[in-house]
């Protein structure tokens, strides 16, 4: 019984924090976000539990990804795509068939991340399709230690970056997760084509804007749609982009909900999530 509740309550908050379960819902959002002036990034969520795929499976999720960058290429504005290679079970081919009809398009597809036990693959995803170098890029999750030395391999690579937290926690080191954002930031400022600081915590934020402004080209903040919009002063203080991040179709909580009592503004917002049904700035446009 009580398995089922908490499953209720969870799939609730999930489902808050998709724009709809069809790319036309997101669109509505990544088009709301480019009229105020902003960029956007769009990310399908696969369905269900990406490790038993079979070849529909597989082939669905791909052509989604592609569904995706077609529908981009008529939004004025700067998107890129983030994906995960396990909905398409790893499968090179695939992979390839989406970069082609991305640069066709002239749009990124930004390889997001999972667990720490996937970055070699990813990595090795990233090198065997740098023919492809000015549609890729690469995320640095700071809660994994392993980060600081992925980090050279993303310098090597020319290829631009997400400086994020993470969900998960390293399995067999714990790190300071903010010390080492910074010392990572630290780490490629100046050395990579593109930083997209990807954070709501705006000491956080701040701290890796400031050290950007100064050694870093091309810069900006990126914060997920469906959570509070609190760094649009920080980009107006450094002069850099906002970038919103807009997730469609399976829904998941883009926060971890465990750690919610250690964090007390994660507790806010699942609290208002799961009490409330606020009506999001595109909603109130239209």
């Amino acid at each position: 019984m009580f398995d089922k509740i908490r499953h209720n309550i969870v799939s609730r908050i999930a489902s808050r924090h998709v724009a709809g379960k069809v790319l036309s819902k997101a669109l509505v959002v990544c088009q709301w976000a480019v009229s105020k002036g902003n960029n956007y990034i769009l990310s399908p969520w696969a369905d269900g539990n990406n490790r038993d795929l079979n070849e529909a499976s597989k082939e669905k999720n791909a052509n989604s990804f592609i569904q995706a960058l077609r529908a981009m290429q008529k939004i004025e504005g700067d998107g890129y795509l983030s994906l995960k290679l396990d909905a398409i079970d790893y499968d090179y081919e695939l992979f390839i068939r989406i970069l082609d009809v991305a640069k066709n398009g002239g749009i990124r597809i930004h390889i997001d991340s999972l667990a720490p036990d996937t970055c070699d693959l990813n990595f090795a995803f990233l090198e065997r399709a740098l023919e492809f170098q000015d549609y890729l890029g690469c995320t640095l999750p700071s809660r994994w230690r392993r980060s600081i030395d992925d980090a050279e391999r993303a310098i090597d690579m020319n290829l631009p970056v997400r400086m994020v937290k993470g969900q998960w926690e390293d399995p067999e080191n714990k790190v300071d997760s903010r010390s080492n954002y910074i010392a990572i930031v630290n780490k490629i400022a100046g050395n990579v084509p593109y930083i997209g600081v990807a954070t709501h915590d705006k000491k956080l934020a701040d701290a890796s804007l400031k050290i950007l402004k100064s050694a870093q080209h091309h810069f900006e903040l990126e914060q997920f749609f469906s959570l509070p919009l609190n760094g649009i002063g920080l980009t107006k203080k450094y002069y850099c982009p906002y970038r919103i991040y807009v997730s469609y179709g399976h829904p998941a909580i883009p926060y971890n909900y465990r750690f919610a009592m250690t964090r007390p503004i994660l507790g806010v917002w699942m609290a208002s999530d799961f009490a409330f049904r606020f009506k999001k700035p595109w909603e109130n446009s239209h």
